[in-house]
């Protein structure tokens, strides 16, 4: 009986490490925290971009002096998370075809941005600005006193 079962374990133990487990595929086991890409930087190379095509949007505009408000106009930009523009932005009329493109190009990409990382806001209504005015040479938005303000009695 003794023998038999020491050849039995015996058996069981040469057969079982003649058997070859498959090695685990590396790319299935866990990741180093520290290898971990860092979410955080895609944000932030996304947000950049958004800043370069704003400064873009911006230098164009600079390019002409504002010196007739009757030569410019004023557009929305951006997108804020809850709908509607994030802000408006003054333009010359003579440029418009180079400009409106990239402000639209701004206001899509912003709400893609806003979607991509579930962004927040205080879901307030930009108001439309009441007009235009020159300023050194700058074109200034003239805000718009119809709306209502907590500052202001009604």
């Amino acid at each position: 009986m003794k023998k038999t079962l020491l050849l039995l374990t015996l058996s069981v133990a040469l057969l079982s490490c003649g058997t070859r487990k498959k090695a685990a595929d590396p790319d299935t086991l866990p990741k180093d925290v520290a290898l971990r890409p860092d979410t955080n930087s895609g944000m932030q190379y996304d947000r950049e971009q958004l800043s370069l095509l704003r400064k873009e949007i911006e230098a164009m505009i600079a390019l002409t002096p504002c010196t007739n408000t009757a030569d410019w106009m004023f557009a929305p930009i951006g997108a804020k998370p809850c709908g509607g523009p994030s802000s408006y932005i003054a333009y010359p009329i003579a440029r418009q075809n180079e400009i409106l493109p990239l402000i639209q190009k701004f206001s899509s990409q912003q709400a893609a941005f806003n979607q991509k990382y579930k962004m927040m806001s205080d879901c307030a209504l930009v108001p439309e600005p009441a007009g235009i005015r020159c300023e050194d040479g700058k074109a200034i938005l003239i805000g718009n006193r119809s709306v209502a303000s907590p500052d202001v009695p009604q």
